[in-house]
């Protein structure tokens, strides 16, 4: 499936809402929705459609000394045009046992501090077969907390690439996927990965969108769709 209009896929399956239309990006650390969002969230934003992004906890366990990555990831989301920004602190290593307040929190979220004239129409959440516990985590909180929401999709992560299967594809302009890089070079802290590298990320870009017979792309699972 080929989806290079998301936006005009959101307002088609839904005619009768007059509510501004709204994102809704969910990552487990800091850099986890740059990586597998990014470019797509700049372009939705670039249309107009309000983006909300919670973070779930700090990564601080695995960042450099002296780092702060509540910054970092303020600052690269910004640029995304995230129109809200939200952290959570949740223990990074203790995220499978904090599944129910997790749940609680997002849907804390959904209820009370998105705009009340944005309806969120999409999910952009962690991946079911992400090898990295706590994306699992929080992949489960999200299914939970977002259930009344129409469509969930599953983005790619490192954790992911041994066996990621696409089936949804943004179609990714070069200002869109130039957005991403900016946005992912503030997580300074997170440089030494080799996945961090823009010559990496364009390569998996490049990949999705041979698949789909265009020049750059990112990837997603359905999680859940209702057109």
């Amino acid at each position: 499936m080929r989806c290079q209009n998301v936006d005009k896929i959101i307002s088609s399956a839904f005619p009768s809402v007059e509510k501004r239309q709204g994102i809704l990006a969910i990552g487990a650390h800091p850099d986890d929705i740059e990586l597998g969002c990014g470019a797509s969230l700049a372009r939705l934003a670039k249309k107009g459609i309000y983006v909300t992004a919670v973070v779930m906890t700090s990564g601080e366990e695995e960042s450099a000394k002296n780092s702060d990555r509540y910054h970092e990831s303020s600052e690269a989301l910004k640029i995304l045009g995230c129109q809200k920004i939200i952290h959570l602190n949740f223990s990074q290593t203790r995220t499978y046992m904090q599944l129910n307040d997790m749940i609680t929190a997002l849907e804390d979220v959904i209820a009370r501090q998105i705009p009340s004239e944005v309806e969120i129409m999409r999910v952009y959440t962690m991946h079911d077969i992400d090898r990295h516990e706590e994306h699992l985590a929080v992949y489960q909180a999200s299914m939970m907390a977002c259930r009344d929401i129409p469509q969930i999709f599953g983005y790619e992560t490192p954790g992911t690439w041994l066996s990621f299967i696409p089936q949804v594809f943004e179609s990714v302009d070069e200002e869109y996927f130039t957005l991403k890089l900016a946005a992912l070079k503030k997580h300074k802290s997170q440089s030494q990965h080799d996945y961090m590298h823009p010559e990496r990320l364009r390569a998996v870009a490049q990949f999705r969108g041979h698949q789909v017979n265009i020049p750059l792309s990112e990837g997603f699972v359905i999680h859940k769709m209702i057109l």
